[in-house]
C-alpha cells in the first residue's frame, strides 16, 4: 500500500513505525489521564510505558520469529532488525510487556491488578492505531475474496483480499470502548484486564479465519492459539471473581515509595 508514509530529502518515515509510535503516544496519554486521577504522577506512567514498550517490541519480534519462520531468520539474521517491514506478534508483545510490568509495579509497590485494570483500555487503543500501520504497510493481509470489501495489496498480488488489518483495528476500538465502560463499574480487581484477554482472544480467533498465513511454523493455527488466550482469560476472570477483591480496597499509592506521588 504505502509502506513509506512520506519522505523529506533522505529521511524516510515508514508507515508502520509512524503508527506504532502514534499508538504508544495515544495509549500513554490516555493512561496518564486516568492514573493522575488516582494521585500518581504522570512521570511514573512514562517510565512504565518506556519499560513496557522496549519489552513489548523485543517480545513481539522474538515470538513472531519463533512462531512463523525461524529457519528464514536463522539464515538471514540481519532481517531480525528490519522492523519497518512489519513482523511483530501481539501475543509476544503482551507476554513480555506483562512480565516487565509486573516486575516494575512490584518494585514500585503499586497494586498490580489495580494498575493493569487502568492500563488495559489504553493497550487496546494503541493496538487499534497500530493496526492502521499494518494496513498502510501492506502486511497482515487477508485471503483473496470476491466480496465488495476486498482490497488489492500491490506488493502481494493483484487479487482483492480481506482487509484484516482494518478488521483488527475495528475490533480493537470496540474492545477499548467495552473496557472503558466496564472500568466505570468494575466489581473486582483484575476484571478489566481479564476481560481484555477474553475479548481479544475471541475476536482474533474469528479474524484469523480471514487472514492469510494464519498457520504457525510447525502446523499450529493462529485461530486456535487465540481461542487459547480467550480460554485462559476466562479462567483468570472466573478465579478473580471468586476471590471478589473489592477494587476500592486498594488505590495506586505505594506503601513506601513517596517519589511517584503526584505533586
Amino acid at each position: 500500500m504505502h509502506p513509506i508514509l512520506f519522505q523529506v530529502g533522505f529521511l524516510k518515515v515508514y508507515s508502520y513505525g509512524f503508527f506504532i509510535a502514534l499508538a504508544i503516544l495515544a495509549g500513554t496519554l490516555w493512561l496518564m489521564r486516568k492514573v493522575e486521577r488516582k494521585g500518581v504522577a504522570s512521570q511514573f506512567v512514562v517510565d512504565f510505558v518506556l519499560i513496557g514498550t522496549v519489552a513489548g517490541i523485543v517480545g513481539a519480534r522474538l515470538v513472531y520469529i519463533l512462531l512463523y519462520d525461524p529457519i528464514y531468520y536463522l539464515r538471514h539474521p540481519l532481517q531480525i532488525f528490519m522492523l519497518q517491514q512489519g513482523g511483530l506478534a501481539f501475543y509476544g508483545a503482551v507476554l513480555f510487556c506483562l512480565i516487565a510490568a509486573v516486575i516494575y509495579l512490584r518494585l514500585a509497590k503499586i497494586p498490580v491488578l489495580a494498575f493493569l485494570d487502568l492500563a488495559a483500555p489504553s493497550l487496546m487503543l494503541g493496538y487499534a492505531i497500530g493496526r492502521i500501520g499494518c494496513f498502510f504497510n501492506g502486511c497482515c493481509y487477508g485471503i483473496p475474496t470476491n466480496s465488495p470489501i476486498g482490497i488489492i495489496f500491490p506488493a502481494v498480488d493483484n487479487l482483492p483480499r480481506y482487509p484484516t488489518q482494518l478488521f483488527s483495528m475495528t475490533a480493537g476500538l470496540l474492545i477499548f470502548a467495552i473496557l472503558e465502560v466496564v472500568s466505570s463499574r468494575i466489581r473486582f480487581r483484575g476484571q478489566v484486564v481479564a476481560l481484555l484477554f477474553v475479548l481479544y482472544g475471541l475476536t482474533r480467533s474469528v479474524i484469523e479465519v480471514f487472514r492469510e498465513n494464519s498457520t504457525f511454523w510447525g502446523g499450529g493455527t493462529a485461530s486456535l492459539a487465540a481461542l487459547g488466550v480467550a480460554l485462559a482469560g476466562g479462567i483468570f476472570y472466573y478465579c478473580l471473581a471468586r476471590r471478589n477483591i473489592d477494587p476500592a480496597s486498594s488505590d495506586l499509592q505505594p506503601d513506601s515509595t513517596k517519589s511517584i506521588k503526584k505533586t
